[in-house]
């Protein structure tokens, strides 16, 4: 019979509870908004729900763009739940995944641990760091879960030894590639860690024993790239992330797949977090313990983000995860002085009253999210104006709008230029044309701007000051153009 695994450092229950609610409580004083990228997501999800899938761009002004939804299943419920519950059944699903996401981190932690403090702190540490930037109305809020699932999955076979546990990586495998399949790939890098980590190594005097079954790692992950199929769009959603992101503009001209540096606020917080380990690990006198999956796991997520800004939340959570196993033999003594001094009375009280907390704070910073940034609820406001000039005009409208406010016109019924689906509108993705590198060359003022205006014979033209710069000082001394509206940043402009 196999005995009982010690945990140690064990909290009293009520302390317990209190520090996992606390990234909770943290994540309730954050108000929360609809991101810019839901609303295409919103009209794709109305469409297929409404249509069937579709292999043609609806949304745009470019009907010949070849489509791959690569995140079909995630667009079908995000409609569901605004269509019916509004933003706040939105956040509501925000929340609900974030709480997954917790509570997974923590388990994750405590499985690779077995130290109760040190998972509870460390799994705190990552949940804090991912809410505000990283949980949004996108379908990465589910992905962060998957692939906690993923990890859970496999350091739960390594630990107890069977294979039956590997089942669910085919699982995981079949619900990411239809809710996120740009992230997919990832399902089987995750994998590389666990399955380095099962290969025996004896070099002289140097040994290293296999954590885990090779082969039932391979056959698993073998098994998880035959369920990949099982998508409506086949390999093209399978390979959607080497299309979408290899060699082109998106490297060097979106935001998110940048490299991370400490002048951002992202950078700010990673870098941070790694001179943080690196005081740990120096004044940690005691012998630290190595293990191939978490070395591998840890350099592996710490170069994905510094790669690109957007690859910083899987170190945050896979990256402090496998830290966690540095630091495992940490033992910290809770004064036994404190839990006497709370009776169980009082202490059903405290946890009674520290949950009613949490739903009140949770559900009056939901109500006021509704209402927060009230820069970002304005410029929609503009674009409804905008909207509304454009369906009393009584024509067919040819419409401009840019990378950031096409979605959104997209949303109130119009098929403009360019929306923020950047990789659609590469031409290896697309099969058409380069309609993202086009646009990014009007913006530099490398085009001129009448060329690009009478080549899709625009009738309206909506700008924001800041990003269409050229555009609008070249609009503002043509004759053939009138500028109908006005606000803030917002531009309307007319063709005579």
């Amino acid at each position: 019979m196999k005995e009982p695994q010690i945990v140690k450092n064990k909290l009293p229950i009520w302390l317990k509870v209190i520090l996992l609610l606390f990234p909770f409580l943290i994540a309730c004083c954050q108000f929360r908004v609809i991101d810019n990228d839901f609303w295409f997501l919103y009209k794709t999800g109305e469409y297929i729900v409404s249509n069937g899938f579709p292999h043609t761009d609806f949304l745009s002004m470019h009907s010949n763009m070849k489509l791959v939804v690569q995140q079909w299943l995630s667009t079908v419920i995000f409609y569901f739940v605004y269509s019916r519950l509004g933003r706040i059944g939105l956040f509501c699903l925000l929340y609900a995944c974030y709480a997954c996401i917790c509570a997974l981190t923590y388990r994750l932690n405590l499985l690779i641990t077995k130290n109760e403090l040190v998972s509870i702190v460390l799994a705190g540490v990552s949940d804090i760091l991912i809410f505000n930037q990283l949980i949004v109305t996108r379908p990465q809020t589910f992905t962060f879960a998957l692939l906690l699932a993923e990890i859970f999955i496999l350091e739960k076979h390594v630990q107890t030894k069977k294979n039956i546990y590997l089942v669910g990586i085919p699982l995981v495998s079949l619900v990411l590639i239809n809710f996120h399949a740009s992230m997919w790939p990832m399902c089987f890098v995750f994998m590389l860690p666990y399955i380095a980590g099962a290969i025996p190594v004896k070099i002289k005097s140097f040994k290293l024993e296999p954590q885990g079954n090779l082969l039932a790692l391979i056959a698993a992950l073998t098994a998880g790239a035959i369920t990949g199929f099982a998508n409506p769009y086949g390999t093209d959603n399978m390979f959607y992330l080497i299309a979408s992101y290899g060699q082109n503009q998106l490297g060097t001209t979106i935001y998110e797949m940048l490299p991370t540096d400490i002048g951002t606020h992202i950078g700010k917080l990673l870098f941070g977090l790694i001179i943080l380990m690196i005081i740990i690990g120096f004044f940690y006198s005691r012998k630290p313990a190595f293990s191939v999956r978490f070395f591998c796991l840890f350099f592996g997520t710490l170069l994905l983000a510094l790669l690109h800004r957007k690859g910083t939340p899987y170190f945050f959570i896979f990256g402090v995860s496998s830290f966690s196993y540095l630091i495992k033999d940490v033992e910290i003594k809770i004064p036994e002085k404190i839990t006497p001094l709370l009776t169980r009375r009082v202490r059903i009280m405290l946890g009674a009253l520290l949950i009613m907390f949490t739903v009140c704070l949770c559900g009056d910073y939901l109500v006021k999210s509704l209402v927060a940034e009230p820069g970002r609820m304005a410029h929609y406001e503009r674009l409804d104006d905008v909207a509304n000039i454009l369906d009393k005009s009584g024509e067919s409208v040819v419409l401009y709008a840019n990378f950031s406010d096409g979605q959104y016109m997209e949303y109130k019924g119009f098929h403009p230029y360019i929306d923020g689906r950047a990789e659609l509108f590469l031409i290896q993705n697309n099969e058409d044309f380069d309609y993202y590198s086009e646009y990014y060359e009007l913006r530099s003022a490398n085009m001129y701007y009448r060329d690009f205006t009478d080549k899709y014979q625009f009738n309206y033209l909506l700008l924001n000051g800041t990003s269409d710069r050229y555009l609008l000082m070249s609009l503002l001394y043509d004759d053939d153009f009138e500028l109908r509206y006005e606000n803030s940043e917002v531009y309307l402009f007319v063709r005579k």
